[in-house]
């Protein structure tokens, strides 16, 4: 996700925060500073200074529930043979980076349910602590009691069944164990997340008017369920069109190729003649390296004439390539998933030509206007 930073790593995925993330966190913090932990039934008479820190506390510890909720789909996810990218905290939450879908509905099932279940354990733990310490109106009480709740309602709402939440997934891969028709069972997912996006819109606006804007924020999760939605199906959909298709038949074999002693300025104008985004470098039949719009950018004008490009390229052991056997579909996530424009296409150690974003989308488009 653009706009994020990386915090670090956990069972070896990469963690980030979104930049919407201060946003929220910093909303969060002055709801329950000022509105929340002032309340008679809850922590009454404390200084504002408790208050604030009491709302950091809290806040703090709803998305580090969140990330806990996002880490249960990840690893199911990676023991079902499912890369994981990444994982990003954002404003409405958390996000994981899984970069295909499940191939099996069970595989589907048990991802899915996963964060909800780890929500609901949370809950349950949360709770439990409350209880035991004798439900008295302290500062950690308090904060257990909100936490224990604010679980409990992330359980809840991610089994709603509307695609893409859990439940809509829960909801699919039952439909797709039922159905036996993958598609079906994700239009019907995916009509059923913009039902419940749009009860979601109208109803915050309606309740706006009754409660004020916290009704604007309901309507506002509402719109993004919806477009989640959307999206979540157009990629269903782009992954259907390109199952069975191989990599071999989008392959750009004429791909004008140099060795890795030309300039700088020599790459270019080569890449400029043949319209190509970038220019495989080719030394004795094997790629040793590829140079890319990007990397030129990155050099000064000047050096141009007199810089080579072996200084600047990717060396080939550090390329992301493809073969001509692959499906079309491992092509698609990881020009979506690593925000590559080309890759190479690779058959034992030699090179055979680039594939393409602006040719995937080609393809898809003849496949769209076929199928009508």
């Amino acid at each position: 996700m653009r706009s994020s930073f990386r915090l670090g790593r956990i069972l070896g995925i990469e963690i980030g925060i979104h930049v919407s993330w201060l946003f929220i966190f910093a909303f969060l913090t002055w709801s329950l500073a000022a509105g929340y932990f002032p309340l008679e039934n809850v922590l009454p008479g404390r200084d504002n200074l408790t208050y604030w820190l009491l709302g950091a506390v809290s806040s703090l510890s709803l998305f580090i529930s969140v990330l806990a909720h996002e880490l249960g789909h990840s690893v199911v996810a990676r023991r079902n043979g499912i890369p994981v990218k990444n994982i990003t905290l954002f404003i409405f939450g958390g996000a994981s980076n899984i970069t295909k879908e499940a191939e099996t509905p069970g595989a589907e099932f048990r991802m899915a349910v996963t964060g909800p279940m780890v929500s609901f354990a949370l809950s349950a733990i949360f709770f439990t602590v409350f209880f035991a310490t004798g439900r008295e109106a302290t500062a950690l009480n308090a904060v257990v009691v909100y936490l224990a709740q604010i679980n409990l309602i992330l359980g809840v709402f991610n089994l709603l069944p509307g695609f893409p939440l859990d439940g809509g997934r829960v909801f699919r891969s039952i439909l797709w164990k039922v159905l036996k028709d993958e598609p079906k069972a994700t239009r019907i997912a995916a009509g059923s997340g913009q039902v419940i996006a749009y009860i979601f819109i109208f109803g915050g606006i309606a309740l706006a008017f009754i409660v004020g804007i916290g009704g604007l924020w309901l309507a506002l999760i509402g719109w993004f369920l919806a477009s989640a939605a959307s999206a979540s199906y157009q990629q269903s959909v782009l992954t259907e069109a390109l199952k069975g298709a191989k990599v071999k038949e989008i392959t750009n074999s004429s791909i004008l190729s140099a060795t890795d002693d030309i300039t700088v300025e020599q790459a270019m104008s080569t890449m400029l003649s043949h319209n190509q985004r970038a220019l495989p470098l080719i030394t004795d039949g094997r790629m040793t390296g590829l140079v890319t719009l990007t990397d030129i950018k990155k050099v000064p004008k000047e050096s141009w004439p007199h810089e080579q490009v072996n200084r600047i390229m990717t060396p080939a052991t550090e390329v992301q390539s493809v073969s001509p056997e692959d499906d079309l579909t491992v092509v698609l996530e990881l020009l979506q998933s690593a925000g590559y424009n080309q890759l190479p296409v690779m058959e034992k150690g030699k090179f055979r030509g680039l594939v393409s974003r602006a040719e995937l989308l080609q393809y898809i488009q003849l496949k769209h206007d076929l199928a009508k």
